[in-house]
C-alpha cells in the first residue's frame, strides 16, 4: 500500500512538471509559425515582428481568428493587411 502511494505521487509530480513544458512548446511553436511566415513572404523578421505574432490568435473550436494585436503590430511595420492577417491565424 505504500508502494502504491509512493508511485502514485510520484507520476503526480512528474506530470506536474511536464505539463508546463508541453504547453510552452506548444505557444512557441506558434508564435514562430506566424514569424517564420513573415519571413517566407520577404519581410524582414525583428523584435517588433516578434512582438506583435506573440498574440496568439483567437481560437473559437470552430475556426481559429487573427489576434487584433498582432494584425496591427504587423501593419504598424508596414506588413501588407493580407499576409498580417494569414500570418496572425497562425499565431
Amino acid at each position: 500500500m505504500k508502494l502504491r502511494r509512493a508511485v502514485t505521487a510520484l507520476c503526480l509530480v512528474g506530470a506536474a512538471g511536464v505539463v508546463p513544458l508541453v504547453t510552452a512548446t506548444a505557444a512557441q511553436a506558434n508564435a514562430s509559425t506566424c514569424v517564420n511566415y513573415i519571413g517566407n513572404h520577404h519581410y524582414l523578421v525583428g523584435p517588433k515582428v516578434k512582438a506583435a505574432c506573440s498574440h496568439k490568435a483567437l481560437d473559437f473550436e470552430v475556426t481559429k481568428v487573427a489576434n487584433p494585436n498582432c494584425v496591427n503590430g504587423l501593419e504598424q511595420i508596414h506588413v501588407k493587411p493580407e499576409d498580417a492577417v494569414a500570418a496572425c491565424v497562425r499565431a
